[in-house]
């Protein structure tokens, strides 16, 4: 509603673009709705401070959150090389294309689609846990078999409930056991959330 003052239409679904009066207007996934607007500084900061008249500016954190809950995972240098795009949900996000032309990793990712069995996914959990998970940070699960780990912390930011909600790639099996601590059998276990997307294609 305080967008509708400035712009005459706003993207009505997630990934569509608006673009007007210098500016263009971009809907993010999740809830609550979210929009970037991109322009000339001028033209934004006027934007930014009626805007901040009446909502309340946030920090990145927040919106940081708002992405993990909307399965929109990060990659961050100590995770840059750990994850095929669908190990990470990239192909539920329109993150990665099975039509255009060559791209790095591009028979690895189409084979794993059209011939393979996906053994990995990212999943959205919370943990009870006073310290901050990191990027890279090891799970552990008793009924992982795999040698390459249970799996991975994605990314992580405060919950408004304490604790952490968090973005972690392991292995579907134990996700399915519901059995995954980070780091350790004794450490905090995780309790699973629902992702705004199924795996319907699993």
């Amino acid at each position: 509603s305080l967008l509708e003052k400035y712009f005459s239409t706003l993207p009505a679904n997630s990934g569509e673009v608006v673009q007007e009066s210098g500016s263009t207007l971009i809907r993010h996934p999740g809830a609550p709705a979210r929009f970037e607007i991109i322009g000339k500084a001028e033209r934004i900061i006027d934007l930014w401070s009626a805007l901040a008249s009446a909502a309340t500016p946030a920090d990145a954190d927040l919106w940081s959150l708002y992405d993990l809950r909307a399965g929109i995972p990060t990659i961050y240098r100590e995770t840059a090389e750990a994850f095929i795009p669908q190990m990470a949900n990239m192909d539920l996000v329109d993150g990665v294309s099975f039509t255009k032309g060559c791209y790095t990793g591009q028979e690895v990712v189409a084979r794993l689609k059209y011939l393979g069995k996906l053994k990995r996914r990212m999943y959205l959990a919370y943990v009870d846990s006073s310290q901050r998970p990191l990027p890279g940070d090891e799970l552990f699960s008793s009924s992982s078999t795999s040698g390459k780990g249970a799996g991975k912390v994605v990314d992580a930011r405060p919950s408004p409930d304490g604790g952490y909600e968090l973005l972690a790639e392991m292995e579907i099996s134990g996700h399915e056991e519901n059995d995954m601590h980070l780091e350790s059998e004794e450490g905090p276990r995780l309790a699973f959330r629902e992702l705004p997307y199924g795996f319907d294609s699993d």
